[in-house]
């Protein structure tokens, strides 16, 4: 199932893997670094070039947190007992103390006491990328007190409290977005393709409500210079599922290829920016366009159809694709090592940079960082996606979703009925 990985990883030879092996080393050095010894709880975002006073935690950069150590560990830049000691911690510490409700977990929290702050959304997408965490940690460490507290954890999430159509009301087919207690239900549920297949994937396989919603998702198909690909404007949209869990040998019932999706909506987003290079300083080696900080503050850049963009690139975007697009993100990482070094800090690139503008961000995003070091590591050796592949849920929800093995998903076309 992982052959292809291992063979893409020919591409890189030398300085590259070295520059891979620097990514990545930061971006664990983050995960290590800024997440709260007490509670392990990590943080949403860290200055990339001092101190910082920030002491919110998201639960999504948590998940990619469990989901870095045993890639640290393997690649001998985490003690193994170390990582081990601090995994257990976390879990213990989103059993018991992190703000949650029916097993479902708030957006952000004050990473020390796991309170809910800035009232923000009780997280269904967040939910499922801290589990997608907690499932390869599970997996890695077989470890009896990991894998009851990873357990136990699941057994608590109550899938179908989540639900619900767009007014909240039950039963549905659909995850609602999320709630608040003081506003009630988003009136938005992951019903249109993005990063929500994680989500199905997991409830299909950790329970048994219905599993029809999936072939009810809307799929737009995009086209752009030739590459044709599932519609979604954000880079992210197509890396946050696909960082933890392989598309690579699968079509769903619907016949459709995510792993040829991702491939050509990354080739689509590059080539948009070369494009755009007569109007911002895009090129084939600065490219990526997806949400993250920009010089007027954090935006959903992306590519076509639902274009955004004021000349912010995010480096990690580039780099995150590169399952898919190894000669075009290894070329990406390279160049703005070389052209803008200066955007480069301790735990790697700046969240964005716009040297349209001259302006580089002074953070990083957990999230972001996270689906680097995931996508690197899926290139290199395919660690994450064998960790996550076998766990029995996993193995259930693909099978639940329709995601059937096909010899033509990674070089066919988008769509084969």
């Amino acid at each position: 199932m992982f052959l292809t990985s291992l063979i893409l990883a020919t591409v890189a030879h030398g300085e590259d893997i070295t520059l891979l092996n620097e990514l990545q080393h930061r971006a664990v050095n983050f995960f290590w670094e800024q997440s709260n010894s007490k509670t392990g709880f990590t943080k949403d975002r860290a200055s990339n070039y001092g101190t910082d006073k920030y002491d919110v935690s998201s639960s999504a950069a948590t998940g990619f947190a469990l989901a870095a150590y045993p890639i640290g560990v393997e690649r001998g830049w985490l003690k193994k007992k170390d990582a081990l000691q601090r995994t257990r911690l976390t879990l213990k510490s989103l059993l018991a103390v992190h703000a949650k409700e029916h097993g479902w977990y708030y957006h952000f929290v004050n990473w020390e006491t796991g309170e809910r702050v800035w009232n923000c959304e009780l997280s269904s997408i967040d939910t499922s990328i801290l589990l997608a965490g907690v499932w390869q940690a599970r997996q890695y460490w077989k470890d009896a007190t990991v894998t009851k507290a990873a357990d136990d954890l699941t057994e608590r999430i109550d899938w179908s409290f989540m639900m619900r159509d767009v007014n909240g009301k039950q039963p549905h087919e659909f995850f609602s977005m999320g709630w608040t207690p003081e506003k009630g239900w988003i009136k938005a549920t992951w019903a249109g393709y993005c990063e929500l297949l994680m989500l199905y994937i997991q409830a299909y396989g950790a329970s048994e409500v219905r599993s029809d919603g999936w072939d009810k998702i809307t799929r737009k198909v995009a086209t752009y210079k030739g590459h044709e690909y599932l519609e979604g404007g954000p880079l992210f949209m197509h890396q946050m599922s696909n960082g933890f869990y392989p598309f690579g040998d699968y079509r769903d019932r619907q016949g459709y290829s995510y792993w040829v999706s991702t491939k050509e909506c990354t080739l689509a987003n590059r080539q948009y920016c070369i494009d755009q290079a007569s109007k911002y300083q895009y090129s084939s080696g600065f490219w990526g366009l997806s949400a993250c900080d920009g010089p007027d503050g954090y935006d959903a850049f992306g590519g076509p159809p639902r274009t955004s963009d004021n000349g912010t690139v995010t480096p990690t975007s580039a780099i995150a694709s590169m399952p898919y697009t190894p000669v075009e993100s290894i070329e990406a990482a390279k160049s703005m090592m070389k052209n803008y070094a200066y955007a480069y800090g301790k735990y790697g690139f700046s969240n964005g940079i716009n040297p349209s503008r001259k302006w580089k961000g002074p953070d990083v995003l957990g999230i972001d960082l996270g689906m680097m070091l995931l996508g690197i590591e899926d290139y290199r050796t395919g660690l994450p996606w064998k960790l996550s592949m076998s766990h029995p849920f996993v193995k259930r929800g693909y099978n639940r979703a329709g995601l059937k093995i096909s010899k033509t998903a990674r070089n066919g076309p988008l769509q084969q009925k």
